[in-house]
């Protein structure tokens, strides 16, 4: 989506200049999280009918605090790129969802299933 490609590169060219004016807060993977949970509860205080634009505009802001925060997490190599992310993300999401049934106890077993098997996976990862 091409949408979300100008947005990684929109929040890379900001980590830039976050590294350029050298302020100690705004390197910060703890700051970066926390504003993450600061726009979650914004969210939380949106909720109300007819009040779409506010929704859609503090979502956003997780969204872009996200991206700044995969950014903080590529400076300091605890993860490797946004792209990466979003692959595994859809990878996960694939196995877990596309078994389902639509029947809650079944899909619960099949859910937590394919999420064993997942992590599993994760640490044999890790091994190699």
């Amino acid at each position: 989506m091409q949408e979300i490609d100008e947005l990684i590169e929109l929040s890379k060219h900001n980590h830039k200049l976050d590294l350029k004016r050298g302020q100690d807060r705004y390197l910060s993977i703890d700051w970066a999280l926390n504003e993450i949970i600061a726009e979650v509860n914004e969210v939380k205080d949106e909720l109300k009918p007819n009040n779409t634009p506010f929704i859609e505009d503090e979502l956003g802001d997780i969204l872009w605090g996200l991206f700044m925060a995969i950014e903080k997490l590529k400076e300091e190599g605890f993860v490797t790129s946004h792209e990466s992310i979003i692959r595994r993300a859809l990878k996960k999401y694939k196995e877990r969802v596309m078994p389902l049934k639509g029947e809650e106890i079944a899909d619960a077993e099949i859910w937590d299933r394919v999420k064993q098997e997942q992590k599993e996976a994760l640490r044999e990862e890790l091994r190699v």
